[in-house]
Protein backbone atom coordinates (compact mmCIF):
# COMPACT_ATOMS: atom_id res chain seq x y z
CA UNK A 1 0.00 0.00 0.00
CA UNK A 2 1.50 3.49 -0.76
CA UNK A 3 1.34 5.56 1.94
CA UNK A 4 2.27 9.47 1.37
CA UNK A 5 2.87 12.56 3.17
CA UNK A 6 3.01 15.76 1.65
CA UNK A 7 3.57 19.35 2.61
CA UNK A 8 3.10 21.25 -0.48
CA UNK A 9 4.35 25.26 -1.45
CA UNK A 10 3.48 28.14 -1.44
CA UNK A 11 2.18 30.62 -4.60
CA UNK A 12 1.60 34.21 -4.59
CA UNK A 13 -2.25 35.21 -5.92
CA UNK A 14 -2.85 37.82 -8.89
CA UNK A 15 -4.77 37.05 -12.39
CA UNK A 16 -6.77 34.36 -13.90
CA UNK A 17 -8.57 31.04 -14.06
CA UNK A 18 -11.27 28.73 -12.98
CA UNK A 19 -12.15 25.33 -11.18
CA UNK A 20 -14.27 23.45 -13.62
CA UNK A 21 -18.19 23.13 -12.82
CA UNK A 22 -17.16 23.38 -8.76
CA UNK A 23 -16.00 26.86 -7.92
CA UNK A 24 -17.25 29.85 -9.71
CA UNK A 25 -14.75 33.37 -10.17
CA UNK A 26 -16.83 36.12 -8.77
CA UNK A 27 -18.11 38.75 -11.25
CA UNK A 28 -16.40 41.18 -9.47
CA UNK A 29 -13.47 42.56 -7.00
CA UNK A 30 -12.93 40.55 -4.06
CA UNK A 31 -13.43 42.33 -0.62
CA UNK A 32 -10.38 43.09 0.47
CA UNK A 33 -9.34 41.10 3.38
CA UNK A 34 -12.34 38.58 2.85
CA UNK A 35 -11.94 35.28 3.01
CA UNK A 36 -14.05 31.70 3.19
CA UNK A 37 -13.07 27.66 3.36
CA UNK A 38 -14.96 24.60 2.95
CA UNK A 39 -14.34 20.61 3.65
CA UNK A 40 -16.00 19.02 0.28
CA UNK A 41 -17.53 19.50 -2.57
CA UNK A 42 -18.96 17.00 -5.48
CA UNK A 43 -20.97 17.95 -8.69
CA UNK A 44 -20.67 14.52 -10.61
CA UNK A 45 -23.00 11.89 -12.95
CA UNK A 46 -22.40 8.77 -12.29
CA UNK A 47 -22.43 6.21 -14.74
CA UNK A 48 -24.86 3.07 -13.95
CA UNK A 49 -23.11 -0.12 -11.45
CA UNK A 50 -20.78 2.50 -10.05
CA UNK A 51 -22.79 3.61 -6.97
CA UNK A 52 -26.18 1.57 -7.72
CA UNK A 53 -27.73 -0.37 -10.66
CA UNK A 54 -29.06 2.85 -11.95
CA UNK A 55 -27.18 5.61 -12.85
CA UNK A 56 -26.51 8.90 -10.13
CA UNK A 57 -26.10 12.36 -9.99
CA UNK A 58 -24.74 14.01 -7.16
CA UNK A 59 -24.34 17.64 -6.21
CA UNK A 60 -23.92 18.08 -2.66
CA UNK A 61 -23.04 22.28 -2.50
CA UNK A 62 -20.24 22.96 -0.61
CA UNK A 63 -19.95 21.16 2.85
CA UNK A 64 -18.67 23.03 6.21
CA UNK A 65 -18.33 25.77 4.89
CA UNK A 66 -17.25 29.59 6.42
CA UNK A 67 -16.43 32.57 5.84
CA UNK A 68 -15.36 36.42 7.11
CA UNK A 69 -19.18 37.36 6.34
CA UNK A 70 -20.19 34.00 8.67
CA UNK A 71 -19.91 31.81 9.98
CA UNK A 72 -15.91 32.09 11.23
CA UNK A 73 -16.19 28.21 11.08
CA UNK A 74 -18.36 25.27 10.49
CA UNK A 75 -17.63 21.62 11.04
CA UNK A 76 -19.07 18.13 10.38
CA UNK A 77 -18.60 14.68 12.12
CA UNK A 78 -19.23 11.32 10.11
CA UNK A 79 -20.46 12.62 7.23
CA UNK A 80 -21.16 10.68 4.06
CA UNK A 81 -21.80 11.90 0.59
CA UNK A 82 -23.61 9.18 -0.92
CA UNK A 83 -20.95 6.49 -1.62
CA UNK A 84 -18.56 9.50 -2.79
CA UNK A 85 -16.97 10.49 0.60
CA UNK A 86 -16.68 9.26 4.48
CA UNK A 87 -14.75 10.70 6.79
CA UNK A 88 -14.22 11.21 10.42
CA UNK A 89 -14.71 14.84 10.73
CA UNK A 90 -14.65 17.59 7.96
CA UNK A 91 -14.21 21.39 8.83
CA UNK A 92 -13.22 24.61 7.82
CA UNK A 93 -12.41 28.16 9.72
CA UNK A 94 -11.47 31.70 8.44
CA UNK A 95 -10.13 34.32 10.82
CA UNK A 96 -9.23 38.19 10.02
CA UNK A 97 -5.33 38.98 10.99
CA UNK A 98 -5.82 43.24 10.76
CA UNK A 99 -6.01 43.51 7.07
CA UNK A 100 -5.82 39.95 5.87
CA UNK A 101 -6.90 36.98 6.27
CA UNK A 102 -6.50 33.25 7.15
CA UNK A 103 -8.53 30.71 5.86
CA UNK A 104 -8.59 26.71 6.39
CA UNK A 105 -10.25 23.88 5.71
CA UNK A 106 -9.35 19.99 6.99
CA UNK A 107 -11.14 16.20 6.48
CA UNK A 108 -9.41 13.60 8.81
CA UNK A 109 -9.96 9.94 8.05
CA UNK A 110 -10.91 10.02 5.08
CA UNK A 111 -12.67 7.34 2.30
CA UNK A 112 -13.11 8.17 -1.36
CA UNK A 113 -15.55 4.66 -2.33
CA UNK A 114 -15.94 5.81 -5.63
CA UNK A 115 -12.56 5.72 -6.75
CA UNK A 116 -12.29 2.18 -5.60
CA UNK A 117 -13.09 0.45 -9.24
CA UNK A 118 -10.28 2.59 -11.01
CA UNK A 119 -7.75 1.79 -7.50
CA UNK A 120 -8.16 -1.74 -6.82
CA UNK A 121 -9.19 -1.19 -3.49
CA UNK A 122 -10.19 1.62 -0.84
CA UNK A 123 -8.52 4.82 -1.30
CA UNK A 124 -8.02 6.62 1.76
CA UNK A 125 -6.22 9.75 3.55
CA UNK A 126 -5.67 10.29 7.11
CA UNK A 127 -5.42 14.19 6.38
CA UNK A 128 -6.56 16.61 3.75
CA UNK A 129 -5.52 19.91 4.92
CA UNK A 130 -5.92 23.32 2.81
CA UNK A 131 -4.81 26.80 3.97
CA UNK A 132 -4.12 30.26 2.42
CA UNK A 133 -3.19 34.07 4.33
CA UNK A 134 -3.22 36.69 3.02
CA UNK A 135 -1.35 39.94 4.14
CA UNK A 136 0.61 43.25 3.23
CA UNK A 137 3.46 40.65 1.22
CA UNK A 138 1.19 39.19 -0.68
CA UNK A 139 -1.10 35.95 -0.91
CA UNK A 140 0.50 32.74 -0.33
CA UNK A 141 -1.11 28.83 -0.21
CA UNK A 142 -0.50 25.00 1.01
CA UNK A 143 -1.72 22.19 1.38
CA UNK A 144 -1.01 19.04 3.55
CA UNK A 145 -2.44 15.14 2.54
CA UNK A 146 -0.97 12.40 4.94
CA UNK A 147 -1.50 8.58 4.55
CA UNK A 148 -3.26 9.10 0.78
CA UNK A 149 -2.80 5.68 -0.90
CA UNK A 150 -4.16 6.07 -4.43
CA UNK A 151 -3.53 2.19 -5.66
CA UNK A 152 -3.58 1.61 -9.66
CA UNK A 153 -4.63 5.48 -9.96
CA UNK A 154 -1.18 6.13 -9.21
CA UNK A 155 1.75 7.56 -6.91
CA UNK A 156 1.37 10.82 -5.72
CA UNK A 157 4.34 13.58 -7.01
CA UNK A 158 6.45 14.15 -3.88
CA UNK A 159 7.47 17.75 -5.36
CA UNK A 160 6.35 21.25 -3.52
CA UNK A 161 5.44 23.20 -6.22
CA UNK A 162 1.14 23.47 -6.57
CA UNK A 163 -0.82 21.65 -9.42
CA UNK A 164 0.66 18.28 -9.48
CA UNK A 165 -1.70 15.90 -11.08
CA UNK A 166 -1.72 11.97 -11.41
CA UNK A 167 -4.48 9.66 -12.99
CA UNK A 168 -5.91 7.32 -15.77
CA UNK A 169 -6.17 8.54 -18.90
CA UNK A 170 -9.41 9.01 -20.15
CA UNK A 171 -10.79 8.02 -16.87
CA UNK A 172 -10.11 10.48 -14.22
CA UNK A 173 -7.42 13.00 -13.33
CA UNK A 174 -6.40 14.02 -9.28
CA UNK A 175 -4.57 17.56 -9.02
CA UNK A 176 -2.82 18.14 -6.28
CA UNK A 177 -2.50 21.62 -4.15
CA UNK A 178 -4.36 23.01 -6.75
CA UNK A 179 -3.75 26.76 -6.80
CA UNK A 180 -5.87 28.63 -8.85
CA UNK A 181 -5.27 32.41 -9.31
CA UNK A 182 -9.05 34.17 -9.73
CA UNK A 183 -9.44 36.86 -11.87
CA UNK A 184 -10.79 39.13 -8.50
CA UNK A 185 -7.16 38.97 -6.91
CA UNK A 186 -7.59 36.18 -4.93
CA UNK A 187 -6.30 32.66 -4.47
CA UNK A 188 -7.99 29.67 -4.04
CA UNK A 189 -6.20 26.26 -2.83
CA UNK A 190 -7.87 23.41 -3.13
CA UNK A 191 -5.91 20.29 -1.49
CA UNK A 192 -7.34 17.55 -4.05
CA UNK A 193 -9.60 18.29 -6.87
CA UNK A 194 -10.94 15.16 -8.27
CA UNK A 195 -12.08 15.46 -11.35
CA UNK A 196 -13.69 12.48 -13.18
CA UNK A 197 -13.47 12.47 -17.23
CA UNK A 198 -16.70 10.71 -18.58
CA UNK A 199 -16.34 8.70 -21.65
CA UNK A 200 -16.71 5.51 -22.93
CA UNK A 201 -13.47 3.37 -21.90
CA UNK A 202 -13.61 0.72 -20.19
CA UNK A 203 -13.93 1.35 -16.30
CA UNK A 204 -15.32 4.37 -16.68
CA UNK A 205 -17.10 6.10 -13.48
CA UNK A 206 -18.87 9.22 -14.81
CA UNK A 207 -17.79 12.96 -15.22
CA UNK A 208 -17.86 15.83 -12.80
CA UNK A 209 -15.47 17.46 -9.97
CA UNK A 210 -14.88 16.50 -6.35
CA UNK A 211 -12.58 18.68 -4.29
CA UNK A 212 -11.81 18.09 -0.88
CA UNK A 213 -10.71 20.86 1.75
CA UNK A 214 -10.69 24.29 -0.36
CA UNK A 215 -9.80 27.50 0.80
CA UNK A 216 -9.76 31.42 -0.92
CA UNK A 217 -8.35 34.40 0.23
CA UNK A 218 -8.19 37.54 -0.77
CA UNK A 219 -5.57 40.18 -1.13
CA UNK A 220 -5.02 42.14 2.25
CA UNK A 221 -6.12 45.34 2.65
CA UNK A 222 -3.98 48.46 1.92
CA UNK A 223 -2.22 50.05 4.67
CA UNK A 224 -4.34 53.83 5.29
CA UNK A 225 -1.91 57.21 5.70
CA UNK A 226 -2.26 58.19 9.57
CA UNK A 227 -4.94 60.76 9.28
CA UNK A 228 -3.32 62.31 13.13
CA UNK A 229 -3.48 65.63 12.60
CA UNK A 230 0.03 67.84 12.74
CA UNK A 231 0.98 68.89 16.02
CA UNK A 232 0.68 72.34 16.50
CA UNK A 233 3.48 75.06 16.24
CA UNK A 234 4.26 78.34 17.60
CA UNK A 235 4.97 81.14 14.90
CA UNK A 236 8.26 82.94 16.35
CA UNK A 237 7.51 86.53 17.26
CA UNK A 238 7.51 89.14 14.73
CA UNK A 239 7.35 86.10 11.88
CA UNK A 240 4.62 85.64 8.88
CA UNK A 241 3.13 82.53 8.59
CA UNK A 242 0.27 83.57 6.34
CA UNK A 243 3.40 84.51 3.94
CA UNK A 244 2.50 88.05 3.72
CA UNK A 245 0.54 90.83 4.95
CA UNK A 246 0.74 92.62 8.22
CA UNK A 247 1.53 90.57 11.34
CA UNK A 248 -1.18 91.10 14.16
CA UNK A 249 -0.26 89.91 17.40
CA UNK A 250 -3.04 89.96 20.09
CA UNK A 251 -2.39 89.68 23.64
CA UNK A 252 -4.66 89.00 25.83
CA UNK A 253 -6.14 91.31 28.40
CA UNK A 254 -4.19 91.47 31.85
CA UNK A 255 -1.67 89.40 30.36
CA UNK A 256 2.09 90.33 31.82
CA UNK A 257 3.07 91.75 28.47
CA UNK A 258 -0.13 94.58 29.01
CA UNK A 259 -0.37 95.10 32.70
CA UNK A 260 -3.47 97.21 31.84
CA UNK A 261 -3.81 95.79 28.54
CA UNK A 262 -3.31 98.80 26.57
CA UNK A 263 -2.34 96.60 23.81
CA UNK A 264 -5.08 93.97 23.39
CA UNK A 265 -6.19 94.25 19.64
CA UNK A 266 -9.76 93.93 20.97
CA UNK A 267 -9.82 96.64 23.35
CA UNK A 268 -12.24 99.11 22.48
Amino acid sequence: MRKTLLRTGSATGVAVAALCGVVAVPASAATAGSGSAYGASASVSLLAGVLGDQGLAVNTGKLARSSTAGPASASVVDAPLKGLLTAKAISSNVKQNGGGVTSTASIVDATLPVLAPLAGGAVSARVIDAKCESTASGITGSSEIAGLDLGRIGTVPAATRPNQTVGLPGLVQITVNEQIKNDDGSLTVNALHIKLLGGQLVGALGSGDVVLSSATCAPAAATAPSTSPAPATTAPAGSNPAGGGKQVTVVPVGAPQTGDGSLDGDRR
